[in-house]
């Protein structure tokens, strides 16, 4: 974890880049965000790049990457821990050509950077890259 940026507005919440999608990140993000959003933080996650196999559903993960970890039930478990809200990035999901529907239940929805960045990264007091 890269602590990016801390505020002392503790209201704002978390917002968090997953741009690995190894076991090893997938799990350390996981147990991050799950502890601050248990203690009552609004956390939202936002996978790309090389995360995106980590959230996609077991068929469509072993296609795009036989080699991916399976982490399902780690991101079901963080999606239910609170005010939680995976997403994939727009454009990290075309450049695996990947659509919302090849996702997680787990995962919200679909976002684009720009959103994220602007919505959820800027009010944020804790910024976490993984």
């Amino acid at each position: 974890m890269v602590l990016m940026q801390e505020s002392g507005h503790a209201d704002a919440g978390v917002a968090a880049v997953v741009t690995l999608g190894d076991r090893t990140t997938v799990e350390r993000m996981a147990t991050e965000c799950e502890a601050l959003a248990c203690a009552g933080a609004s956390v939202r996650v936002l996978f790309r790049d090389e995360g995106i196999p980590a959230i996609c559903l077991a068929e469509v993960r072993i296609r795009i990457n036989p080699r991916a970890a399976n982490v399902e039930s780690v991101l079901a478990s963080l999606a239910a821990a609170g005010d939680v809200r995976l997403y994939a990035c727009s454009s990290s999901l075309y450049v695996w050509g990947v659509a919302g529907e090849d996702l997680l239940p787990a995962v919200a929805g679909v976002r684009g950077l720009i959103a994220f960045l602007a919505d959820d990264l800027a009010g944020a007091s804790k910024v976490l890259s993984y």
